[in-house]
């Protein structure tokens, strides 16, 4: 995971495409994906990049008037799935995750129960992929299988050293 920041221009724009091979997402609380990763808009002149498996992005990466940092170590990632991840995440969360107000591609900066994440709901299913400061893993772990008990859940091992663990 790296963060970007840079003028959200077209030179910008062109600079990810050609180190990253993904398209840079200018409005607001949007994503795109490409093979290679899925970059979150965070905020006017901010960017999350989320590598796929395989993929190397670096903080060395060439994209002039930009600066990257890497937050790999920073974050950790749990992607919900399922027919009742909307209604799990809606009992910790004040965004209104309906389909018709969080899209598909759709991410925000927000808390869920009084932890800081980012939410994403990535352009496949019902999924939704948490990303919150590490120092909160164990809080944030807690909360969500308390609150997926009523539901009933599994959690999957995270497939060819995937940074993304799914409950």
């Amino acid at each position: 995971m790296l963060n970007l920041r840079g003028s959200a221009d077209s030179a910008l724009n062109a600079a990810v495409r050609g180190a990253c091979g993904c398209e840079l997402p200018i409005a607001s609380n949007s994503s795109s994906n490409c093979n290679e990763g899925t970059i979150l808009k965070l905020g006017p002149n901010e960017w999350l990049l989320v590598a796929s498996n395989g993929t190397f992005w670096s903080e060395k990466m060439m994209i002039p008037g930009a600066t990257l940092t890497d937050v790999s170590h920073a974050r950790i990632a749990v992607e919900v799935d399922g027919e009742k991840s909307r209604d799990l995440l809606a009992k910790g969360c004040a965004i209104d995750l309906h389909p018709r107000q969080f899209a598909p591609g759709t991410c925000v900066q927000t808390s869920i129960a009084k932890i800081g994440v980012i939410l994403h709901r990535p352009r496949n299913g019902d999924s939704f992929i948490l990303y919150a400061a590490r120092s909160y893993a164990g809080s944030c772990w807690h909360w969500l299988t308390a609150a997926a008990r009523e539901y009933g859940y599994h959690v999957i091992a995270p497939q060819n050293n995937s940074a993304i663990q799914q409950l």
